[in-house]
């Protein structure tokens, strides 16, 4: 049977442009974009804002349609979409069958195996990170269908691989490591080194605790030193860390940012003297990447993910997450400005391995390997 030329891809995700509350809604929306601008034909289906669903023009490419998550189209107890209402949705903005269902989120874990099934097409899964709540939440178990379903595994670390090989035993044959790439802006940084920034979720394994704390001793010495928390989180947790930087007597020294479109958030980095990463844990780090490629100092774990592309030439590293060794990894780096230099040019070398088209190559080439063997 002969392939056609052009590739039909299905994306599914709850996040993408202009919803994007984190990491996975950034690398799906660079992602299908790179893979849009390289010839394959893409329909996006993701989570709207609305209370109504929308379509994008017919002259718009990647073809995109936003649910909402009414009773229609989302069961909030399963927290996932319902497949048959969105599959009618998708087929609308397509001109065939696809070729192949790429799912970023658990959300569309019902969809998926739905699609799949009804076209005799592969999934594959960009899993981005194991699910905090556990294989036994709702999400867990979302995310379990998803990988025990889909053709391959597309994971951006070996640790994440390594992750998923624990928990799902036998799976190892079905994944592929694919990191995720980046974009930066063509912005000079200006930031003075006093002032650091954190971008991330508000959760206890980012080591938000331990860089307040931090903030503290090293206000002892630098009357300058402050630091912009970006993110959200729960909000028992977030007040636990206001509450901590007002008992160390410095909340004037932080400075918090609630969600912020992603935009806005990317224009931040040129104005800080460093991104501080002190992750117990991390699948990735594009946060570490996006501050590698706009010139912006690191300061970082090696956790999980980070160690395949930041280390002790790249990165001022934090050696362990602690208060003592994070202050420390600070002072290290503004003790040492010809280092730092060094590090930042060595950084930005790194970062230009992961650009978008590079890394979309690597999908497109994956995806005709699996319509290929479809087709036999």
């Amino acid at each position: 049977m002969k392939s056609r030329k052009k590739l039909k891809v299905w994306v599914l995700t709850n996040e993408f442009h202009p919803i994007i509350n984190g990491g996975l809604g950034i690398v799906a929306t660079q992602l299908t974009k790179a893979l849009s601008n390289s010839g394959v034909e893409v329909i996006v289906v993701c989570a709207s804002d609305s209370d109504k669903i929308t379509y994008s023009k017919s002259g718009d490419r990647p073809r995109i349609v936003r649910l909402p998550k009414d009773s229609r189209h989302y069961n909030h107890s399963a927290r996932a979409f319902k497949s048959s209402n969105v599959l009618r949705a998708a087929a609308t903005l397509s001109s065939g069958k696809p070729d192949l269902i790429h799912v970023h989120s658990t959300d569309f874990s019902a969809v998926a195996l739905a699609a799949g099934s009804l076209y005799k097409v592969p999934i594959v899964y960009t899993c981005h990170s194991m699910v905090s709540k556990g294989i036994t939440s709702v999400s867990g178990k979302n995310q379990a269908k998803l990988i025990r379903a889909s053709r391959r595994i597309v994971v951006p670390s070996k640790w994440q691989a390594g992750e998923i090989k624990l928990l799902y035993p036998g799976k190892h044959r079905i994944i592929s490591i694919i990191p995720h790439g980046v974009k930066s802006l063509s912005m000079q940084p200006k930031g003075s080194p006093d002032k650091l920034l954190y971008i991330g979720r508000l959760i206890s394994s980012k080591g938000i605790t331990p860089l307040i704390k931090a903030i503290a001793l090293l206000s002892h010495k630098n009357k300058n030193v402050s630091l912009t928390i970006v993110g959200s989180g729960k909000a028992r947790y977030e007040n636990r860390l206001r509450t901590l930087s007002r008992q160390l007597g410095i909340s004037k020294r932080i400075h918090w940012v609630k969600k912020s479109p992603n935009a806005a958030v990317q224009r931040m980095y040129a104005s800080y003297g460093a991104v501080v990463v002190p992750s117990k844990k991390e699948s990735f780090c594009l946060v570490a990447l996006e501050a590698m490629a706009n010139g912006v100092p690191l300061v970082s774990t090696l956790s999980g993910g980070l160690r395949e592309f930041a280390n002790t030439r790249n990165t001022q590293v934090i050696s362990s997450v602690d208060s003592s060794s994070i202050a420390n990894a600070i002072t290290a780096l503004w003790r040492s400005p010809t280092k730092t230099k060094l590090r930042v040019t060595n950084a930005r070398i790194t970062a230009a391995r992961y650009k978008w088209p590079v890394i979309a190559r690597r999908y497109k080439s994956l995806f005709k390997q699996l319509r290929k063997v479809k087709s036999i």
